[in-house]
């Protein structure tokens, strides 16, 4: 797939929870934008198939109910029916988060779409609590769905570190997420100077930042027209701070990361703070990786 090119199958691993019927909402409002097929897939533990299996599994066959990955396999069915979302639906048995990424790759997925499962209990998919390791292991973007999907995108904001892959990421929201208000963000603070030192929002600082910025857009060789309406915040800090404050103030629907950068926030993303962000940005999150 070209970074051009939107995803032509999309994955979405649900635990049948409330959270994920969000998740689940934005990945076919997605699917029927950009025409792709869209693949639901339930992950269950074999401790639990067999606790729901085991008290009949001494009767006759014939007064045998029909096993729980069955049972779970029409509810997902069923879900998927009233939402009147056409989808292909799959039942696996298997331990999260390995299950998750072997099922997408055996399905040629182009995109993973989470949505982050709380108070689940120890016998079910968690993805809120794996959500960084499936980022981690994915070879293909991953959606981390938290907000209600009321429409497409109306403001995605892309934000970086001027590295290779936030350049692979900047031209993916552009392509992917056309028609939305697109803004690139990045929060800078220079080699070994705390975020109260005011030389490093000095205007020389200013103007090198900038300077990287104008640098960073031309390589990514966005359409004239996408590059003259893309909108620049540039703001010396912390970089997981800012972000949180920016996209509570500005209407931030999306936030895409590249995340294989060696600094600034797609450091912060796959370091100690991955959680954190992931749980906290009142907002969807996309982290591409590097092409």
């Amino acid at each position: 797939m070209t970074e051009s090119a939107v995803p032509g199958r999309i994955f979405l691993a649900t635990d049948l929870s409330a959270r994920c019927d969000r998740a689940l909402n934005r990945a076919a409002l997605l699917a029927r934008a950009w025409h792709s097929e869209l693949s639901v897939t339930h992950v269950v533990h074999p401790a639990e198939v067999a606790r729901h299996d085991r008290p009949t599994s001494t009767a006759p066959s014939w007064r045998r109910p029909e096993s729980w990955a069955l049972t779970l396999e029409r509810m997902l069915r069923a879900d998927l029916a009233a939402e009147g979302i056409a989808a292909t639906s799959n039942v696996v048995v298997g331990s999260a988060p390995g299950a998750v990424l072997e099922a997408a790759v055996a399905q040629n997925a182009a995109l993973v779409v989470l949505g982050v499962a709380k108070d689940a209990t120890m016998d079910r998919i968690q993805l809120g609590s794996t959500v960084e390791t499936l980022v981690r292991g994915s070879r293909v973007p991953v959606l981390n769905v938290r907000s209600r999907a009321r429409g497409a995108y109306g403001h995605v904001v892309v934000a970086t570190d001027f590295s290779a892959p936030a350049v692979h990421a900047l031209r993916l929201a552009a392509h992917w997420f056309e028609g939305a208000r697109l803004t690139l963000f990045h929060a800078y603070q220079p080699p070994g100077a705390s975020l109260r030192d005011s030389a490093a929002a000095s205007p020389s600082w200013r103007a090198a930042v900038t300077q990287a910025c104008a640098e960073h857009v031309s390589a990514a060789a966005l359409p004239a027209p996408i590059e003259a309406a893309l909108h620049r915040v540039l703001e010396h800090g912390a970089p997981e701070t800012l972000l949180g404050d920016y996209v509570a103030s500005a209407d931030v629907d999306l936030v895409v990361l590249g995340s294989q950068g060696r600094r600034g926030l797609a450091r912060a993303l796959l370091g100690s703070t991955a959680e954190n962000l992931l749980h906290t940005l009142d907002c969807d999150t996309l982290v591409v990786r590097g092409a």
